[in-house]
């Protein structure tokens, strides 16, 4: 949930776009650029420090329940201050943005990296390891799908029509039901008991560097790049959704219910399809053709105006076909099989250091949608605080579609067992 308030609502509070009266750009799109990149510059050697100190963890609480325990609570107040800046001066919100961002992201990876690192912990086998991928999916969607429905029905009734206001305490309310799920998987997770770590229970443990090293092979930079340009991609055509049905299908707010509730609901309805299909042909083949349907269902909203804006329902339940396995079961289950297969043969616990390789990469990723939809979205608006239009967000989806092709040839060149 937190990590939706930040990809959708974060950049729309401080870039929204020109229709909306109630808010005003807080900075310029150079200025929050350089925001992002102080922010991803204080977070970037967090993700596999984190995954390194998990994996070599032994508290007596559970060496990956140990961070999540430190950094939730912290996670959703950083969330909710983003939402809070001084409106001084723009350097005043632009020093407030970066150390903010920083600080986000440090709860962030202390929660994230050593949570996805579970899977590889409770399950013995690749059809274990996928079930409990789809499981999490499952929720993540789930979770996901009320970050993006309640904002539209919230943000309404709680500003009274005073657009900053409904933003400031919906984000409240999603982090604070977002810091309740994270404590709960901590405390009714008995990780100690359920852990079947086979793998880390017969492997030694190694230096940072030295486990940097131990993954420097072909095929796992090829997923990470496979992974990095699929989730940059990911991120913007998600991350425009806002901008999309205000500027381009020209609808109401509301709309993006409808709209969450077909891209990410068609999605949760094909988790069983994905499954078996998992089961019965390799990860690989399905996430070409699910990446297929993500480019063909992005090129399809590319030519959607606000005279066909129903037609753009189409292109997104395609979209939501391919989001099932690209986006939500294969890269953890994808990378379970990695680093329990490295760990092995290395015999070196690396299942939380080579999570956290991925989520630098996911941060990475957020980094380049913050960056191209800062610069892109506001194409065609020549005022010098400049708002979104939907020239710009229509660019933003080209780009997204580059990035999706991009990913695509590193997953096809990526070789499975």
């Amino acid at each position: 949930m937190i990590d939706q308030i930040y990809n959708q609502w974060l950049q729309y509070y401080y870039l929204p776009p020109s229709n909306d009266k109630s808010l005003t750009p807080l900075l310029t799109s150079k200025s929050l650029v350089i925001a992002f990149i102080i922010a991803r510059i204080i977070d970037a050697v967090t993700d596999p420090v984190v995954g390194y100190l998990s994996d070599n963890s032994k508290s007596k609480f559970g060496k990956r329940s140990i961070f999540m325990l430190l950094g939730g609570v912290p996670l959703g107040i950083f969330t909710i201050m983003y939402f809070f800046p001084p409106k001084s001066s723009e350097l005043a919100t632009l020093i407030f943005l970066s150390v903010v961002g920083g600080l986000y992201f440090t709860a962030y990876t202390l929660v994230a990296a050593p949570y996805n690192a579970l899977i590889p912990d409770l399950a013995s086998n690749k059809n274990e390891r996928l079930n409990l991928s789809t499981s999490q999916s499952t929720f993540r969607l789930i979770f996901t799908g009320i970050a993006m429905i309640l904002p539209g029905i919230l943000i309404s009734k709680l500003g009274g029509g005073n657009t900053e206001t409904g933003i400031r305490a919906t984000v409240i309310i999603i982090s604070i039901l977002a810091v309740i799920g994270v404590y709960a998987c901590i405390f009714l997770l008995n990780e100690k008991k359920y852990s079947k770590n086979h793998v880390a229970k017969q492997n030694k443990s190694a230096g940072f560097f030295d486990s940097l090293k131990k993954i420097n092979e072909k095929e796992i930079i090829l997923y990470f790049l496979g992974y990095f340009f699929f989730f940059s991609g990911f991120n913007i055509l998600r991350g425009v959704m806002n901008y999309y049905i205000s500027l381009v299908m020209k609808r109401e707010m509301s709309y993006l219910t409808v709209t969450t509730l077909i891209l990410f609901g068609v999605a949760g309805l094909f988790f069983p399809v994905t499954n078996k299909l998992g089961k019965k042909y390799s990860y690989k083949k399905i996430l070409v053709l699910d990446m297929f349907l993500l480019i063909v269902g992005t090129i399809g909203l590319l030519f959607i105006n606000e005279s066909l804006y129903k037609f753009a329902y189409i292109f997104f339940v395609i979209c939501g076909i391919g989001l099932s396995g690209a986006a939500f079961i294969f890269p953890q289950a994808m990378l379970s099989e990695l680093s329990v297969k490295v760990s092995k043969i290395k015999k070196t616990s690396l299942e939380g250091f080579m999570f956290g390789i991925q989520g630098m990469f996911l941060k990475l990723a957020f980094l380049v949608q913050q960056v191209i939809q800062a610069v892109v979205l506001t194409f065609g608006n020549t005022g010098q605080l400049k708002g979104a239009t939907a020239f710009g967000v229509k660019s933003s989806l080209v780009v997204a579609l580059i990035l999706f092709l991009v990913s695509l040839f590193f997953y096809k060149s990526y070789k499975e067992d």
